[in-house]
């Protein structure tokens, strides 16, 4: 079967699209990109990422495309999901970058799209069944800034931080902030849980501002949990009962160890359950 993807609102045969050689997301990291979850069809949570999308072109000092809404992106995904076949769970990756030429200076502000799809092996959330094996990575700091919050196209931390967590034979690997406290993981948000006490950074803490995230704690207030958006360190990883990741795609995944910690996954076998649940 042919791959589609849809290239400034057209769709295309793969082969047939041609991004320049001078495109500035390619040459500068000028741009940022959303991952979207769909099911049967549809993109999630398609309101959030909009909004996250006008968050990040206006720290990054571009304009969406003119007749960019959540309503138009949604039709243009659910045209790409049916063309490629992928009617069940996918995962969708929206990248939005400056259209323009010039150098670090911009001749320009207007903005581009490029949309692809990849099927999921399940077409609903599960909870992962073995639980991840999680350190930090310490070679580099995550700087906390307006732009920590954004899936900004430059995504070098992360990549390093995989291949760390792969060096040392860990699912995945924590990041630090440049203060020392825990930011995330490599494609994730992070939650703990403490006699019931839901931890996770808060964004001045230089996380990704996730979607998922959002979804989690409106659901867990909803829930009555006790909910601290804080600082929090890496010894305190030790001290807790639960630890799980958050993100679009996977929507929770527990943790079962760090170092010499074991954790249990009560909390987040509920959380997937309410996202289900909200789903219908």
């Amino acid at each position: 079967m042919e791959t589609y993807l849809n290239f400034n609102g057209k769709l295309l045969h793969a082969p047939d699209v041609k991004i320049p050689y001078h495109n500035r997301a390619f040459r500068y990291g000028d741009g940022f990109f959303e991952t979207i979850r769909s099911f049967r069809g549809k993109p999630l949570w398609m309101q959030q990422h909009f909004d996250r999308m006008k968050k990040s072109a206006q720290l990054l000092k571009f304009s969406l495309p003119a007749n960019a809404t959540p309503d138009f992106f949604s039709q243009k995904i659910s045209e790409l999901l049916k063309a490629n076949g992928h009617i069940a769970g996918a995962r969708v990756r929206l990248s939005i970058f400056r259209d323009a030429g010039g150098f670090y200076r911009p001749d320009g502000d207007h903005s581009g799209f490029l949309i692809e799809s990849l099927p999921l092996k399940t077409e609903r959330y599960q909870l992962n069944r073995e639980g991840l094996v999680a350190g930090i990575f310490d070679e580099i700091r995550k700087p906390v800034n307006p732009l920590s919050n954004i899936k900004s196209s430059n995504a070098l931390l992360y990549i390093l931080a995989s291949v760390f967590a792969r060096e040392n034979g860990w699912n995945d690997a924590l990041i630090l902030n440049s203060a020392g406290y825990l930011a995330e993981a490599t494609s994730s948000n992070i939650f703990l849980v403490k006699e019931g006490r839901i931890h996770t950074p808060d964004l001045s803490q230089g996380c990704v501002e996730g979607v998922m995230r959002s979804t989690i704690l409106t659901l867990l207030a909803k829930e009555g949990y006790s909910i601290h958006e804080c600082t929090l360190l890496p010894e305190d990883l030790l001290d807790v009962d639960e630890m799980f990741f958050s993100n679009t795609i996977s929507g929770v995944q527990w943790v079962k160890g760090f170092e010499h910690k074991r954790y249990y996954h009560n909390i987040s076998s509920r959380i997937i359950d309410l996202i289900i649940a909200e789903l219908g």
